[in-house]
């Protein structure tokens, strides 16, 4: 068979299949093949992306578990908290401590004694009502005491009433005044 096409309409035929073929194999082949490499490419960001920010998150919790760690040794070693595991024991030696400071700046214990309640503290607490009958020196010296006092011990519900004498019965106690607060100490959760 011969063609009757002319030399220069042959190769432009030619031109025109192998264009067709490459275009071809670029649309089968090759551009998949890139847009696969494409899509891979994001994924592999994104994925490192997520790691990043994975390693990130799990740096914060090795310094938070840390910084747990950290406080609960503290926590644990300091004197700050009442030790024991029985309340009415504890209630009893802070009485005592109460006794002590109030004797030993010259105050006059009238009485202690533990108030109980419900207790759903991750530090239970023990507080005892406390009456006494002091001076002024007397009352800034038990308070201070009390503040500075290891373990930890808090004050509150202050009433101070100056005392009423007769005329009749005048002693030497006209300069006492009567105090009523409460001393709340916090049991160390390691120990309940």
């Amino acid at each position: 068979m011969t063609s009757k096409l002319s030399h220069w309409q042959h190769g432009l035929i030619s031109a025109g299949i192998l264009l067709f073929v490459i275009s071809a194999i670029y649309l089968v082949l090759i551009q998949p093949a890139l847009s696969i490499k494409n899509v891979n490419r994001e994924q592999i960001e994104s994925l490192t992306f997520q790691l990043q920010k994975l390693s990130n998150a799990e740096n914060k919790i090795n310094q938070v578990k840390n910084e747990i760690k950290r406080l609960t040794e503290t926590e644990t070693n300091q004197s700050n908290f009442l030790e024991g595991n029985a309340p009415a024991i504890i209630a009893a030696d802070l009485q005592k401590i109460i006794k002590t400071i109030v004797q030993a700046n010259g105050g006059n214990l009238v009485s202690t004694h533990a108030i109980t309640g419900k207790n759903d503290d991750s530090h239970p607490k023990v507080t005892i009502k406390v009456h006494m009958q002091v001076d002024m020196e007397a009352l800034q010296a038990v308070l201070y005491n009390l503040t500075t006092h290891k373990p930890l011990l808090f004050t509150d519900n202050i009433l101070i009433q100056r005392r009423t004498v007769s005329n009749k019965r005048k002693s030497n106690s006209s300069g006492l005044i009567e105090v009523r607060f409460d001393v709340t100490g916090y049991l160390n959760n390691t120990t309940t």
